[in-house]
């Protein structure tokens, strides 16, 4: 490990703690999605840099965050990525989100950021990194992951019934 793995390691440590957001509330790197970013880091460092480089944007700009709970903000490549949410677990009361980072000119990146947003504290949570690859289903372990932790932090469930 070099100085540069020391850096992203050291950025890590920050974003796994709360990130003042002026009005807006945090941006806070669940522990669960931390792991998640070390395991990428460890096999595919670009991607796991770009995904740490994204987090730092968006901490920076309180025009970037306002988009994180646009649904299909950026889906025309107008921004530097594209905001989702999730639609199933939306329809079952998770206030629950997908942000796909743009490469240009190639596509997307391979890798989603799954977040809570919080109403009521204005508080974003990551709470996973995962493959673009992952389905998404109820009965998945990083689904049931997800759903555990946003639970835990006490996030409101609506009812959609």
């Amino acid at each position: 490990m070099g100085k540069n793995s020391n850096a992203i390691a050291l950025f890590l440590a920050c974003l796994t703690g709360n990130i003042k957001l002026g009005i807006m509330g945090l941006l806070v790197v669940h522990d669960d999605a931390a792991t998640d970013l070390r395991r990428l880091m460890a096999a595919d460092r670009l991607s796991a840099g770009k995904v740490l480089a994204l987090l730092e944007q968006i901490k920076q700009d309180p025009k970037m965050i306002d988009r994180l709970t646009e649904h299909n903000f950026g889906d025309d490549h107008s921004g530097k990525f594209h905001v989702s949410k999730w639609i199933e677990q939306w329809k079952a009361g998770y206030n629950l989100w997908r942000l796909k980072i743009w490469e240009e000119p190639t596509g997307s990146l391979k890798y989603r950021i799954v977040y809570a947003f919080d109403t009521t504290t204005r508080n974003y949570y990551i709470l996973a990194v995962v493959h673009r690859n992952f389905n998404y289903e109820n009965d998945h372990a990083t689904t049931q992951r997800v759903l555990d932790t946003y639970k835990s932090l006490g996030i409101k469930v609506y009812d959609c019934h």
